[in-house]
């Protein structure tokens, strides 16, 4: 995850700035083009979660990886708009399949509260991928100029190449461990009708849709929100990025293990409550005197929003896994990542209409879902077994079975 993460954060801070220098495409054929590929990519989704009852969440993960691979390595020969739309469709495909790949992986290789708390490390691990890759990319856009770009797209090709790798070669007792925890049934029935027959999961997935949404804040609604909307310098955005992801790679572990005892449902009501609470706190800045007064709003803000980020990824990632039945658990989870797809396509037209409508509304609705999410959430402690809900009573029920 790290190594992947280290070269993804080469580009992700500046993505359609870098498929516009490296393919030298207009930013309007670009914009389109990523679009287009987004849509495409919602298939992947339910489609890998087949693929990975079929033959294994492992080599699903490292198939996404060599498909992004290729896509990079793809990127500086790219000169026509139907090339970028085949290449940009490509990544996008292994994006979307690699969700619910590492989910599942996740899930086959841990159990009870270790599983929990190997999300968190995984979302510190990548975190801090992010957060050099990002340092990386600004120092080598200064060092070489514009053919940074291009030495990006090979790098992040590498990395790709070393992550599988990574999975490749992992060790013997990870394997076995897979194997006896997540090799798939032979026999599955019910696949994705089933999927639509449960209610409590449904539910769960239209919660995390709210979640997911608020995801999409940081980078998508508040360069928009600070720059155009506040009028604020976009050095402003560089520190609130700087200080979310820091504050993510130091607090992923202990605000895991603050959650180790809770139920996860009420852990990630609590969560989306906080996500709540920061969007008053940004819709506030708006009606503060400018200057310093607002950056320190926004820093308050963004310092909230990232107590939300924090309580939300390891109890969401673990619930999802645990309620859903072994025999479709791969399905299950594919449906859960779809969120993200979703959420990648509202998020850069639907947060924009709704600044241009009213500074406020948008962080009125993103309050306003959330609080229908939260409650839902809620709703669900009690029709959930207790496996799910409790992150100890799936580990002692492991232990008891041991023993036995």
């Amino acid at each position: 995850m790290f190594v992947d993460a280290l070269g993804s954060g080469l580009y992700l801070p500046l993505t359609l700035v870098f498929i516009h220098e490296v393919t030298g495409l207009s930013a309007t054929s670009v914009g389109l083009a990523v679009t287009v590929a987004a849509a495409a990519g919602l298939a992947a989704n339910p489609l890998a979660g087949i693929l990975i009852d079929r033959f294994g969440s492992r080599s699903i993960l490292i198939g996404t990886y060599l498909l992004r691979a290729l896509g990079f390595a793809l990127y500086p020969l790219v000169g026509s708009f139907p090339a970028l739309i085949a290449v940009a469709a490509l990544i996008a495909v292994g994006d979307r399949a690699y969700y619910p790949a590492t989910s599942s992986y996740t899930a086959a290789i841990a159990s009870g509260a270790d599983r929990d708390r190997l999300y968190a490390y995984v979302a510190m691990a990548r975190n801090v991928g992010f957060g050099l890759g990002g340092l990386l990319s600004t120092a080598a856009l200064s060092v070489i100029g514009d053919h940074g770009f291009v030495v990006m797209a090979v790098v992040n090709a590498a990395s790709f190449v070393g992550a599988a790798g990574c999975l490749a070669f992992a060790g013997p007792r990870l394997h076995t461990e897979l194997k006896q925890n997540g090799a798939a049934p032979r026999q599955q029935h019910g696949g994705y009708r089933a999927i639509l027959s449960d209610r409590p999961f449904l539910s769960l997935v239209g919660a995390e849709q709210a979640f997911t949404l608020v995801h999409s804040v940081l980078p998508v609604a508040l360069p928009v929100y600070v720059v155009v909307v506040l009028g604020a310098p976009p050095a402003v955005l560089g520190v609130l990025y700087t200080l979310n992801t820091l504050l993510l790679v130091v607090g992923q572990l202990p605000v895991r293990k603050l959650q180790a005892r809770a139920r996860r449902t009420h852990a990630l009501a609590l969560g989306g409550a906080v996500f709540a609470a920061s969007c008053g706190a940004y819709a506030a800045v708006a009606y503060l005197p400018e200057g310093g007064w607002q950056l320190a709003g926004l820093v308050a803000a963004t310092l909230v929003y990232t107590a939300g980020e924090l309580m939300h990824t390891a109890p969401s990632s673990a619930l999802a896994a645990v309620i859903a039945p072994p025999a479709v658990r791969r399905r299950y989870l594919a449906v859960y990542q779809l969120t993200w797809a979703v959420s990648g396509i509202l998020a850069p037209a639907g947060f924009s209409a709704l600044l241009d409508v009213a500074t406020p509304l948008l962080w009125i609705v993103l309050g306003f879902l959330l609080v229908i999410a939260c409650v839902m959430v809620l709703r669900l402690s009690g029709r959930l077994p207790a496996a799910a809900v409790f992150p100890q009573s799936a580990t002692a029920t492991a232990l008891q079975a041991t023993t036995a």
